[in-house]
């Protein structure tokens, strides 16, 4: 229980702090509103999940092993989050047009691969929670199990948090204000990856 209860800290931790997915599941909340948003809160689970899931299978070993294929995850990781920093202010506001529509389920799937903290995350909990005296498979389906509920918790957190700013937000100045700190955020997890 003691593990669990430390697991949950660190996953609620790890998963709310400012970063690329909770950048974007603001801007969706604020955009589209926390019922459109449903569907990325979830793959982003998801996409944890299966993160785990691949780390604590060897993926882990391998992003070790290889440095060359830490070093392009990075490298791909972080351009595409200064895309969508680009993006986001490029769209001279965050309001309800600048994109015809949320991430889906698949979509925030797939951004968890693109996404290094994602990544230093799931690594960070198989290497540290992964009970090696459990059963291998009941180990891991605890540890993910434990993470996709709290992430879609924190992921609930930042969506709820854009959609009630977005109730609110009117004006074009101070969606353009929240447009340059959403892309701020971005560019400074990009920032602490190379840290």
């Amino acid at each position: 229980m003691n593990e669990l209860g430390a697991l949950s800290v660190f996953a609620f931790v790890g998963s709310v702090s400012p970063g690329p997915n909770n950048a974007v599941l603001w801007a969706s909340g604020l955009r589209f509103g926390f019922r459109r948003t449903t569907p990325h809160v979830a793959g982003t689970a998801l996409g944890i999940g299966l993160l785990v899931v691949g780390v604590a299978a060897g993926i882990g070993v391998l992003l070790r092993t290889v440095p060359a294929l830490e070093l392009a995850l990075k490298l791909v990781g972080s351009a595409y989050l200064l895309y969508l920093a680009f993006r986001v202010v490029g769209g001279r506001a965050v309001g309800r047009a600048d994109v015809s529509h949320p991430l889906s389920l698949p979509q925030a799937v797939a951004f968890q691969c693109v996404n290094p903290k994602a990544w230093i995350f799931a690594v960070a909990a198989v290497a540290t929670f992964l009970p090696p005296e459990l059963d291998r498979p009941a180990g891991i389906g605890l540890l993910t199990g434990t993470l996709m509920v709290v992430v879609v918790g924190s992921s609930s957190i930042w969506a709820a948090g854009g959609a009630a700013l977005g109730r609110v937000v009117d004006d074009e100045g101070m969606r353009q204000a929240v447009s340059i700190a959403l892309a701020i955020l971005l560019v400074a997890s990009v920032a602490l990856i190379w840290i």
